[in-house]
């Protein structure tokens, strides 16, 4: 009788213990979760601000701004023997290509348009 009692009580006192553990397991995956929605919610937001600032950044005004300050930060080039000029108004300037930079402009961004879907 009384070796029944202690190994039911041993048996009751083991399933608690896995009960525990299995607690504390799930707890700890809880947890791992949270946090993972937290950093993906910061990561969301930086990336929300990011593209704010690309957007501020690309403005028309705001090019015409950087454009305006960097052609006033501008050496003219001396001119050539004969009066000539080096910069022709008929040539395109390299900087005037997208995606091309000398340092005192930004890059324009190369946008694309969507695919366009087949007419029914």
């Amino acid at each position: 009788m009384f070796f029944r009692f202690v190994a039911s009580l041993i048996l009751v006192v083991l399933v608690s213990m896995v009960g525990i553990g299995l607690e504390k397991q799930t707890l700890e995956m809880k947890r791992a979760v949270s946090r993972q929605y937290f950093q993906r919610d910061v990561l969301l937001e930086m990336h929300a601000k990011l593209r704010l600032r690309v957007q501020e950044l690309t403005a028309p005004s705001q090019l015409a701004v950087l454009e305006a300050d960097s052609d006033s930060h501008r050496v003219p080039a001396p001119p050539l023997p004969g009066g000539r000029s080096t910069s022709t108004a008929s040539s395109p300037d390299a900087t005037s290509v997208p995606g091309v930079s000398d340092g005192s402009r930004l890059p324009l961004l190369r946008w694309e348009h969507p695919a366009r879907l087949p007419q029914r």
